[in-house]
């Protein structure tokens, strides 16, 4: 769970002696059953319904050249929310492109132009458990038009051994308001610069800047730290100012056994273009065990709103899980979440397997 933003220079993808070119291809199938077992919403009498769906993400890495690559990631999932008060089985969902973009990675550097996920914290995607992720997804930033950079030093990078390895990345964007904004099987809609929202603004004014860092001789943990700015758009009352950090590890525990903690701070100031700040704490650890996972995990989002009206919110969760021989992994899970003063309790199965494959020529 070692930062999970990835330190390594370039695409995930060994860069090995294959021939070139060459197509890279992993394709993560996630089928998903929630169920809210109760829920104290008082507008809301049909709350408690079962949600099966699928979030499937093929992610194709194109290799002209060792160095040079196309990278492309789409993602099928619900676009849509389900009917008031009807359960939804497979339904909704839409194929959209949330990653289309040119990279080039040399001797400890990447440089990169398209369509891309910027980096900015690490909770929405590594958080433990089934349910771990779910608020920090208030803060990922996905889908944007830009370029960016990274330089990798230390150890597998430049400057050398002895300190870990690091990676400091800068990203300049705006949200996607081309074609590629929209899905297909259920249309979501395209985006435009007249629907508002923070960055959507066609223009480089927003960005972002991380440092990731691991393989520490003293310690087997890692950290992030990053900030942004997301210009406001039409009808935003500010812009978006964040800033977050965060600390991951894994510790053996015995022969077969070890824990990987987890802890991330966010802030922000204007959050999502309007008059209120907003602070996240994640926090949380997976107990691992031969094929056996058992992780626990809260998160608490603190809202300070300019009108007075502030709010906080959280959740707990619980889950545990196996990793088959065959790839396949199944967890069941159970989380608590009160949301704007409804508190909700919810169950859920998780299935999860991935195919990966190489075609070269």
């Amino acid at each position: 769970m070692l930062c999970a933003a990835g330190l390594a220079v370039g695409p995930a993808y060994a860069q090995d002696e294959a021939a070139y070119p060459r197509l890279d291809a992993e394709i993560g199938i996630e089928i998903q059953d929630d169920y809210v077992a109760d829920s104290d919403d008082s507008d809301d009498s049909d709350a408690e319904l079962n949600d099966l769906y699928t979030t499937t993400e093929p992610y194709f890495s194109f290799k002209a050249t060792r160095q040079l690559s196309l990278e492309a990631g789409f993602v099928l999932e619900p676009v849509q929310d389900p009917d008031p008060g009807d359960d939804r089985v497979f339904e909704d969902h839409g194929l959209y492109a949330e990653e289309l973009y040119v990279n080039y990675s040399g001797d400890g550097f990447d440089v990169y132009g398209g369509k891309f996920n910027p980096s900015f914290g690490t909770a929405w995607d590594i958080a433990p458990g089934i349910y771990g992720t779910d608020l920090a997804e208030d803060y990922e930033i996905t889908e944007r038009i830009g370029a960016g950079g990274a330089l990798v030093f230390g150890e597998g990078g430049l400057g050398g051994e002895g300190f870990g390895t690091h990676r400091l990345a800068a990203n300049t964007f705006f949200a996607d308001t081309t074609f590629l904004s929209e899905s297909v099987i259920t249309d979501r809609g395209e985006l435009d610069e007249a629907d508002g929202g923070v960055s959507n603004t066609e223009d480089f004014s927003s960005f972002s800047v991380t440092l990731d860092g691991e393989g520490f001789s003293s310690a087997p943990i890692g950290y992030h730290l990053g900030v942004q700015h997301q210009e406001a758009g039409v009808g935003d009352s500010d812009d978006q100012t964040g800033f977050v950090a965060g600390l991951n590890g894994s510790f053996a525990l015995g022969e077969d056994t070890a824990v990987e903690p987890l802890i991330e701070v966010a802030a922000f100031d204007g959050f999502d273009g309007g008059d209120e700040d907003r602070n996240y704490l994640t926090t949380g650890a997976t107990v691992l065990h031969g094929p056996w996972n058992a992780a626990v995990s809260y998160t608490g989002r603190f809202t300070d709103a300019g009108g007075g009206n502030d709010t906080d919110d959280g959740q707990i969760q619980l889950s545990a899980g196996y990793a088959f021989a065959n790839g396949l992994t199944a967890d069941i899970g159970y989380k608590y979440v009160e949301e704007v003063e409804v508190d909700s309790h919810v169950i859920g199965v998780l299935l999860t397997y991935s195919l990966d494959f190489s075609v070269s020529g």
